[in-house]
């Protein structure tokens, strides 16, 4: 709680300020019409007047800090983006895979995540680490029984548009592993059940050393070319993604920035809203990820 107070307290400062100089200010107007002397009856030198003074604007300012620190603890969900046709998109914690995060009379939920553009499919914690949202997308679907790694892979690779553009690696460049690395923001709907489709986008490259590797401009195409594969692909249901390229993607910026980013490239791409959009921040990031102060 502390820290999360801590993270944001640069915006609970700037917020309260900001009020404090409205109320002042709404005063300064009421002035005009009423007169406020007889406030300070008692007070007879200026120097009474003025500490009289500061200690209600300090008490004002401090009641501000207190309400706008609660907000920030208790805000779970905001809207940051308005759409069209009443659709938005909202930031909030939670578990992305949960039903919770929507309504339970939606037809379906469409959850997106990133993946390598190898689209790899074995959770080996170097092909895919068992920690990320692909390994935990993919584990939940293989205890389930709904696919096998392998029949995974093939499901996948078929719903691949042929006309996506790839390049084949030999051993050598990867040496676990599909060869076939396609382009960044190459992505692919797959049906889990009635309810849920999967949508994954190719987002980084696995070095020799299958390591995640992914530059600033390869992760702007990605982002863009979701928003415009969601807008074709989701059909008015809601579409729920996590901090695409944050946690172990390795895309060298912090979740804060990523989230920032992601939220601008919606409010840039406002005609392509016609579903909700949840942006799901995971829960262990509550102190270091504010949906508050994304400014």
């Amino acid at each position: 709680m502390l820290k999360r107070l801590r993270n944001s307290l640069a915006y609970i400062l700037r917020k309260s300020f900001l009020i404090v100089t409205y109320i002042y200010a709404l005063l300064g107007f009421v002035r005009v019409f009423v007169s406020l002397d007889g406030l300070f009856n008692d007070y007879d030198s200026f120097g009474a007047k003025l500490r009289i003074s500061v200690l209600i604007l300090f008490g004002v300012w401090l009641l501000c800090i207190i309400v706008i620190g609660l907000i920030v603890l208790f805000t779970r969900k905001r809207k940051v983006v308005e759409g069209t046709n009443g659709k938005a998109v909202y930031v909030m914690y939670g578990d992305l895979f949960s039903e919770k995060i929507v309504s339970r009379s939606v037809a379906r939920r469409n959850i997106c995540f990133a993946v390598n553009r190898c689209f790899d499919t074995v959770i080996d914690d170097h092909l895919i680490a068992s920690a990320s949202v692909h390994g935990v997308a993919m584990s939940g679907l293989y205890k389930k029984g709904t696919y096998t790694p392998k029949s995974l892979n093939k499901v996948i690779q078929e719903a691949i548009s042929p006309a996506a553009r790839f390049e084949m690696l030999t051993k050598q460049q990867k040496p676990q592993g599909n060869l076939k690395r396609y382009e960044v923001g190459t992505a692919v709907d797959i049906s889990i059940s009635d309810r849920i489709h999967y949508f994954m986008v190719g987002l980084c490259g696995l070095n020799q050393d299958l390591k995640a590797e992914t530059s600033r401009e390869e992760y702007c195409m990605a982002i863009q070319r979701l928003i415009e594969f969601c807008d074709i692909h989701a059909q008015g249901q809601p579409v729920l993604l996590p901090i695409i390229g944050g946690f172990l993607s390795r895309t060298g910026q912090s979740e804060k920035d990523l989230l920032k980013y992601i939220i601008y490239c919606f409010m840039i791409n406002k005609d392509r809203i016609n579903q909700d959009v949840y942006i799901v921040v995971r829960e262990s990031a509550k102190d270091t990820v504010s949906i508050v102060d994304l400014n």
